[in-house]
């Protein structure tokens, strides 16, 4: 079949559109078959696009024909696939609804574990674990009920009665090793506290357990170091003035003082300040027997009200008691359920804020603490150092949720921890001093001194021979030597090392017979 010549079209033949320069190439969308049977709103889209400036050509160059199919044609043939402009084909692709949905829920997920987490760390360190019980370490004897006590203000008359003495001349000297003429003005000078010590010693109705303690500490007051020196200088200067009956009274009144004080539950100090009175009445007595002459008749006397003064180990458990209930006070004040009028000094005092201090929780670790005092305090090795606790840590993390709390339990429980190796140390001096009273016993009434401390019980000397409170087995005794002693602290014995005051090495406690004062031979 022969088709019909057709003439190439021309530019003038074209068809002019708008926007198009005479004599310029079509768009190539124009050519596109896809674009032309678009509908018309995604060809005003696209026709809004911009489209590179048209170029001239020079009109020496013929434009090439484009023969346009007929529309039968174009309607016959098939739909090809859609295709994006090229300017769309490089553009960044839209997030589609479910991608925004995923990307939201995301990070609703991350926030929501982050607020929990914060509210799990504030939990931590706002609540506080429920009251614990402590039955065992409520107190049991019962509170003395008088009215009214006149002792707490007989003790201040006492102390507000000295006259200073101490000087640097004194200081770390026994004072049987000072001058008579200081004996004499220290003893002189204060004589009216003295009596005051006297006759508050000779009043029956001390009343430990009354709430009257507990609204001022007497015994943290600084001057009892020299309320204890001005009793052990009495001493001394009346075994001077060879008035050795008056001078083991005076050391006897200092032991007596000790054992007052022992009572006083209110406040941690006196328990502290009773050890310290028992050592130097100790010290001041061994000075004593070995030059004294008394009779053995005296000495016995003598023997049997030390031995009433000397402390417990129940007498510290029924402490521990008490100090627990000390620190509740002061932890929880009202609402430890004590008596509103033995708070420790009336008030409640201030404790760190709560959100570094749980009350509850800190006061579990004090009565623990004070129930392995207990259980520990007949033990020989809790004699020879300080408890060391079983929640004792080397160091505690600042910004944990109870460092307050736990900063402020170690630092009261060290006035706690040494009690226990303290009053060791004082029934060790008491036992070597109730055995140098037998000893002397026997010395002033057989004039001979006995071959083992076992023989006094022998001679009646004895009810029963004082063991070393850390071994348990008896004193060590050296007839040749003249000593009596103790292995320590160190559990280990070095034969006797006698020391000036007597007694002061803890690793050696020892006392000297004075055999030679009583003219006996070794």
């Amino acid at each position: 079949m022969i088709r019909p010549h057709t003439p190439p079209e021309t530019p003038a033949d074209k068809p002019a559109r708008s926007g198009d320069a005479g004599g310029a190439w079509a768009s190539p969308w124009e050519l596109d078959l896809e674009w032309l049977d678009a509908p018309p709103g995604k060809k005003r889209r696209q026709s809004e696009e911009p489209r590179p400036p048209a170029r001239q050509e020079p009109q020496a160059v013929p434009k090439p024909s484009v023969q346009k199919p007929p529309p039968a044609a174009l309607e016959e043939r098939p739909a090809l696939p859609r295709q994006a402009p090229p300017s769309r084909l490089v553009s960044r692709p839209r997030t589609t609804p479910a991608a925004e949905r995923e990307v939201s829920w995301s990070t609703l997920a991350i926030l929501s574990m982050g607020l929990l987490m914060l509210v799990f760390i504030a939990w931590l360190y706002v609540d506080d674990q429920a009251p614990g019980l402590d039955q065992d370490l409520l107190l049991n004897r019962p509170v003395d009920q008088a009215v009214m006590i006149q002792t707490p203000g007989k003790l201040r008359k006492f102390l507000n009665a000295l006259v200073p003495f101490e000087s640097s001349q004194l200081r770390g000297r026994p004072p049987w090793l000072w001058d008579t003429p200081t004996l004499a003005r220290v003893v002189q000078s204060n004589g009216i506290a003295l009596d005051n010590l006297r006759d508050l010693l000779e009043d029956a109705d001390w009343h430990p357990a009354h709430a009257a303690w507990h609204a001022a500490d007497p015994c943290a007051d600084p001057r009892w170091h020299q309320v204890l020196v001005l009793k052990q200088a009495e001493a001394a200067y009346l075994s001077r003035r060879m008035q050795e009956e008056a001078a083991f009274t005076a050391a006897i009144d200092l032991a007596e003082l000790g054992w007052r004080l022992e009572q006083l539950w209110a406040w941690p100090s006196c328990y502290q300040q009773s050890l310290e009175a028992q050592k130097l009445a100790a010290q001041t007595l061994a000075d004593l027997l070995r030059q004294t002459r008394l009779p053995e008749a005296t000495l016995r006397q003598f023997q049997r009200q030390f031995s009433v003064c000397q402390p417990t180990t129940e007498m510290l458990q029924g402490a521990m008691n008490a100090f627990y209930v000390h620190e509740k006070k002061l932890i929880l004040g009202p609402k430890s359920g004590e008596n509103l009028d033995t708070m420790p000094g009336g008030v409640q005092l201030q404790r760190p804020g709560r959100l570094f201090f749980k009350p509850y929780e800190t006061l579990q670790h004090f009565a623990m603490a004070f129930r392995q005092i207990k259980n520990e305090a007949e033990t020989p090795l809790v004699l020879t150092a300080d408890v060391r606790l079983k929640d004792d840590t080397a160091a505690e993390a600042p910004y944990q949720p109870n460092s307050a709390g736990l900063a402020y339990y170690h630092q009261r429980m060290k006035f706690y921890t040494p009690m226990p190796a303290a009053l060791g140390m004082a029934r060790t001096r008491g036992n070597l001093i109730i055995s140098l009273f037998a000893v002397r016993r026997c010395m002033a009434e057989k004039k001979t001194p006995p071959a083992t401390l076992e023989q006094l019980r022998t001679f009646n000397f004895l009810l029963d021979v004082p063991v070393d409170p850390y071994t348990g087995a008896p004193l060590q005794y050296n007839l040749a030597r003249g000593l009596i002693w103790s292995v320590g602290n160190d559990l280990k014995s070095a034969n006797g090392s006698p020391t000036e005051p007597p007694m002061n090495d803890p690793a050696e406690p020892t006392v000297e017979l004075g055999m030679a004062v009583a003219g006996v031979a070794r």
